[in-house]
C-alpha cells in the first residue's frame, strides 16, 4: 500500500517594499474590493505609515472602517470585540498597517 502526501499552504497576499503603502488603494481597487476593514496600532494611526493607507484608499474612492483597538495583550472581549465588527461590517478585504 503506498501513502501519498500533500503539503498545501494557503496564505493571505503580502506585500512590502519601498512605495508599497501608497499603492494600497490601487490594489484594492483593482481587485474589485468596495470596503475594507483597515486594522492599526492605535499608536500608529496620526502617523505617515496609516496616514498614507488612508490617502491611498480614500483617492481610490474603497469605502473603509479604521479598527484601531487593537492591543499588545488582547483579551477575550477584544477578539469578540474586533469579531463582531469583522463580521458585521460587510468587508471584502483586511489590511492590517
Amino acid at each position: 500500500m503506498s501513502t501519498d502526501y500533500a503539503f498545501e499552504m494557503g496564505t493571505s497576499n503580502l506585500r512590502f517594499g519601498p512605495g508599497s503603502t501608497r499603492e494600497v488603494g490601487m490594489d484594492l481597487s483593482e481587485m474589485g474590493i468596495r470596503r475594507v476593514l483597515l486594522v492599526a496600532d492605535p499608536n500608529l494611526t496620526e502617523l505617515p505609515p496609516v496616514q498614507t493607507a488612508i490617502a491611498s484608499i480614500e483617492k481610490e474612492n474603497v469605502d473603509y472602517h479604521l479598527y484601531s483597538d487593537v492591543r499588545v495583550e488582547p483579551t477575550d472581549t477584544s477578539f469578540q470585540e474586533a469579531i463582531a465588527l469583522a463580521s458585521e461590517g460587510d468587508f471584502d478585504a483586511f489590511v492590517a498597517v
